[in-house]
């Protein structure tokens, strides 16, 4: 199967799992930094719980968040945790194959291109994979306030690029997430399959390859 893009006046792509290969970041950066394990760990669990959930703003989202994470470790957070995901990325990780010819081609063809990521820091993890994108064209949903699946994020994308939600294509690798936050926006998803989502029935998952193939036809 290939993906009609002409259908679209804008591709709106997932950053982690989707545009490099999903290989256990979490655990690499919890290696990286063993004794800060279980701040890590709170980091994680608080994700867990606000997922979906709209708080209208970042300061709002972060009251919430570091309840749960610990205030202390706000400092921890944004000066040690983020930018150690982002060294872990240049390191360890590399963007998917053509992933940059499937962005330069989409915009050769008039379409925009942008990622819509949970976690902040998305222009510094885009370039630690080695992938080039307008950073106009980057955005975080924890910065907006309002974790996937929560539609808002997505409309919002939308908004700024000046199209509807039904003219935008979202590429993601998590159906509960990418796919129903697409959905309850309004908008196409497509899946990039992997090995935990390819039993997936409630979206089209397609194989990277094939993504990519697509933007010839």
């Amino acid at each position: 199967m290939k993906i009609d893009f002409s259908k679209y006046k804008a591709v709106v792509f997932d950053f982690d799992g989707t545009l490099y290969e999903p290989a256990k970041l979490g655990l690499k950066i919890v290696f990286s930094d063993l004794r800060n394990a279980l701040k890590a760990k709170r980091e994680r669990k608080a994700r867990k719980l606000l997922a979906g959930q709209d708080f209208a703003s970042s300061s709002n989202f972060y009251k919430h968040f570091f309840a749960i994470v610990g205030e202390k470790n706000r400092d921890w957070y944004f000066n040690c945790y983020l930018p150690l995901m982002v060294h872990v990325l240049h390191t360890k990780f590399v963007a998917r194959p053509s992933a940059q010819h499937l962005i330069d081609s989409l915009i050769a063809k008039g379409i925009r291109v942008g990622v819509l990521s949970d976690y902040p820091m998305v222009a510094e993890r885009t370039e630690a994979i080695g992938l080039s994108i307008d950073k106009q064209s980057l955005w975080s949903t924890e910065n907006m306030g309002a974790l996937k699946p929560s539609a808002r994020p997505f409309a919002e994308v939308a908004k700024i690029m000046g199209i509807e939600t039904n003219e935008m294509l979202v590429i993601g690798d998590r159906p509960d997430t990418d796919g129903l936050g697409a959905q309850r926006a309004g908008a196409d998803c497509i899946i990039v399959k992997t090995k935990k989502n390819a039993s997936c029935t409630n979206f089209c998952v397609l194989d990277w390859n094939d993504i990519v193939a697509s933007v010839s036809v």
